[in-house]
């Protein structure tokens, strides 16, 4: 474990975990080989995680707190509040490209995912909410957007992704679709920036 990038065990199994979960997902993923690529035991491992659940709903918080930081980060830079409520869509989309890439919505993860996800996303819209209000507030202050209630414009937003996320995944689910769900997702997305900004816009 010394050669591993990290200063704790608990970030070291993180991301040995994360690295398996991309190549194969919950459902196909073991305790013991992820004890095995730290070169640990595996009563060692349980004693940071009781379950492979704990270390994935874990893996998922950490992107998702990534997320956070990186729109806290464009929040902070210099230009218009459209341009930030674009970045804003945009690492939006590339979240949810990685977990796609985390395998969330595989066969084998089967029904042990669903209540990992409804919690964390729950939790997570609202500092998505949360941040888009920022954005909003900002733009409002400096008379880019007219908006006379920022905090339920945001919330009403987020209802909006909230509601398209649920549909894209009950969507990819249908394995008898032959549509490019992700792509069909993705120009969603785009096409609701486009016109929440638009329409907002002064």
């Amino acid at each position: 474990m010394n050669n591993l990038p990290h200063p704790d065990k608990r970030s070291a199994i993180l991301h040995a975990a994360r690295e398996r979960f991309f190549r194969f997902g919950l459902g196909k993923v073991t305790m013991d080989e992820i004890a095995a690529d730290l070169g640990m035991s595996k009563a060692a491992l349980y004693y940071y995680f009781p379950t492979k659940e704990d270390i994935f709903r874990q893996v998922i918080s950490a992107e998702q707190e990534d997320f956070v930081r990186r729109i806290e980060s464009i929040i902070q830079k210099k230009c218009a509040a459209s341009e930030k409520l674009g970045e804003f869509f945009a690492e939006h989309l590339a979240l949810l490209g990685t977990l796609l890439d985390l395998r969330i919505l595989s066969d084998q993860a089967g029904q042990a995912i669903k209540p990992i996800m409804r919690d964390l996303f729950k939790e997570f819209s609202q500092k998505e909410a949360a941040l888009l209000e920022t954005i909003l507030r900002e733009g409002k202050k400096r008379k880019e957007f007219t908006v006379d209630f920022p905090e339920k414009t945001a919330l009403l937003l987020e209802h909006v992704l909230v509601g398209l996320r649920i549909r894209f995944f009950k969507s990819i689910l249908d394995r008898e679709s032959g549509n490019d769900e992700v792509g069909e997702y993705r120009n969603e997305i785009l096409l609701l920036s486009k016109i929440f900004i638009r329409g907002i816009s002064q």
